[in-house]
């Protein structure tokens, strides 16, 4: 049986990372997958600027346990050398923030169609995990809009062509994709490094609290308490109501099914909502940590 455990993209509660810290706390969350700190990304973030970070971190009692970079969120038909410097500086961050995974993406292909982007898609997959592993850190793929790995089939396709590659299961995306999440789930599960929370409602294409949309996430987190008994990240990535960074990171319109005075309130409800799916579905948390 699994043990569940909760991070978050805090820059969804807060800019600045006294904010994030104080919003991790205040629902007793343990752990960042750091994106945007007082507004600017976090391959942005000087040497200098990581290292108080990880110093504030530290002295607050979290861990990182991603890095929420957005490696390979850039069109295939650019050049693939143009953006290793980013690569290397993801690298760096991590190692820096005391992290061994990377959130990435595999590329838009806009301008290419998906069978002739394929072949490239992996070859620069295979060039970043290879460096990755150099340094003793794993690549997490998430399902993405408008990247080649978006539907459950190519995200298929990668993990079996590109060796060392883990997986994100993120079950809104494949929702708005118009895409079964269970399906998706299924083909992630062998690779599942973990989970990001967030749920959808594909006609409407509205962004929801866990457990009201069609992910069946409290279905995927079932059957990933059956296949393992390790402990098992979910970051939630609320997208409930707007923050800062939302249009540089997102390409559709930001619908809710619910109005929130601020990202306090909208960050604090998505926590709640994935407890409330937890407790309904048989889990108790217990040290920190959510199981059956």
């Amino acid at each position: 049986m699994a043990e569940f455990f909760f991070s978050a993209f805090a820059d969804e509660a807060a800019d600045d990372l006294k904010g994030q810290i104080a919003a991790l706390k205040r629902n007793g969350i343990g752990y960042i997958e750091p994106r945007f700190v007082d507004k600017k990304g976090i391959l942005a973030l000087t040497e200098d600027e990581l290292r108080a970070m990880k110093k504030e971190l530290d002295a607050a009692g979290f861990k990182v346990g991603s890095l929420g970079s957005p490696i390979g969120k850039y069109p295939i038909e650019e050049p693939f050398e143009i953006h290793l410097e980013d690569f290397k500086k993801a690298l760096a961050a991590a190692k820096l923030l005391g992290t061994d995974k990377i959130r990435m993406f595999s590329f838009f292909h806009k301008d290419t169609s998906l069978a002739d982007a394929r072949d490239e898609v992996m070859r620069r997959l295979t060039v970043l995990v290879e460096m990755a592993k150099a340094e003793g850190i794993t690549l997490c793929h998430e399902n993405e809009a408008h990247i080649y790995g978006e539907l459950p089939a190519e995200v298929k396709d990668i993990f079996e062509s590109v060796k060392g590659i883990r997986s994100i299961f993120d079950p809104a995306n494949y929702v708005m994709a118009g895409a079964d999440a269970y399906e998706g789930a299924c083909v992630t599960l062998p690779y599942l490094s973990y989970v990001h929370i967030k749920d959808a409602h594909f006609e409407s294409q509205t962004i929801l609290p866990a457990g009201e949309g069609e992910g069946q996430i409290l279905r995927v987190l079932d059957m990933i308490n059956e296949a393992t008994d390790a402990p098992v990240m979910l970051t939630l990535e609320p997208h409930l109501n707007e923050f800062t960074a939302f249009k540089s990171i997102d390409t559709h319109e930001l619908k809710g099914k619910y109005s929130f005075e601020n990202n306090t309130e909208s960050f604090d409800f998505a926590v709640k909502a994935l407890e409330k799916l937890l407790s309904e579905g048989g889990y108790k948390k217990e040290n920190g940590r959510w199981k059956k």
